[in-house]
């Protein structure tokens, strides 16, 4: 279908009408060309610019719609929407100090203009926690429902290395059906940094296992943390003669870490003791190659005949 509009060239102001229209019907490419078009004819225009940011916002094309705010600031300084939606552009983009400095001016130009939520992603991503906080408070008043600041705010809590007020987030979070899976990440650590029994360390295996499962892979951290997880707990079983449970416990670590010397030295040594000499010397054998210099003791003691 073709759409014809005048047998007379439009003006810029007509063609910046078009691409409004277009763009109130959600046709953002259609609006993209009118207001491109008026841009050719007359470039000073500062709304064909901004609405052209705008749609370029919703295709995210996010790079080419910083290009268009940056145009509208040179004719325009200080325009406060120009400045807010380039903020977000940025943040998109992951040029998280350029994002925190524009909305930062922007909140500043225009104090109408609500932000926290923004203001409390980007300080984050900068690595000012205690700010971050600040402003997931004030954005939690604002919308109390929206659980995914939340979890922002049970991250930052995190990294100031408030644990309490972190679990209690995040739980929240998962409570309230929240999907992103770094929640139960960050639980699994909270969990094994304070973990001084086996039910705290049940719960920091419980959430990595879960982090797990919905991310198909560990990252370098959560791993090593899983490791020592089901370490921990194992030596902890041992502690208390629980030496079959141990034995899972120091096989996980194994299958996770196959040259885990401590977990194949305490491996090893279970199974010596309930007479399964030639697997344990094996495993002893590897504990000894892999560093853990105790094992030569026992393999010395009940290996001779084996190895």
């Amino acid at each position: 279908m073709f759409v014809f509009i005048s047998a007379c060239d439009p003006s810029a102001k007509k063609l910046i009408s078009l691409g409004d229209e277009k763009k109130i019907a959600h046709d953002y490419t259609g609006a993209i060309a009118f207001y491109s078009n008026a841009i050719s004819k007359q470039p000073i225009l500062y709304q064909a610019w901004q609405n052209r940011g705008e749609c370029q916002m919703k295709l995210e094309l996010y790079q080419l719609a910083v290009n268009d705010f940056k145009e509208v600031l040179a004719l325009k300084p200080n325009f406060s929407p120009s400045l807010y939606n380039m903020g977000i552009c940025f943040l998109k983009l992951k040029k998280f100090q350029e994002a925190l400095k524009c909305i930062e001016k922007a909140t500043l130009t225009d104090t109408s203009i609500k932000a926290n939520s923004v203001l409390a992603e980007c300080y984050f991503y900068v690595g000012k926690n205690q700010s971050a906080v600040k402003y997931f408070n004030a954005a939690i008043n604002d919308t109390p429902d929206s659980i995914g600041l939340f979890l922002g705010r049970g991250l930052a809590y995190y990294q100031l290395d408030l644990v309490i007020s972190s679990k209690i987030d995040l739980k929240f979070y998962l409570q309230n059906s929240g999907l992103n899976p770094i929640a139960y990440r960050q639980l699994g650590l909270i969990y094994l940094k304070t973990a001084d029994t086996t039910s705290l360390l049940d719960s920091s295996i419980f959430f990595l296992e879960q982090y797990k499962s919905k991310t198909l892979t560990l990252d370098k951290e959560s791993s090593k943390a899983m490791v020592l997880s089901y370490l921990l707990r194992g030596k902890m079983l041992m502690d208390i003669e629980k030496e079959v449970e141990a034995m899972a416990d120091f096989s996980k670590v194994i299958e996770l870490e196959p040259s885990n010397a401590e977990a194949l030295f305490e491996r090893g040594k279970i199974l010596i003791s309930v007479g399964q000499n030639i697997e344990g010397c094996m495993d002893l054998q590897n504990a000894l190659k892999n560093g853990n210099k105790n094992a030569e003791i026992l393999i010395d003691e009940y290996c001779g005949d084996v190895l």
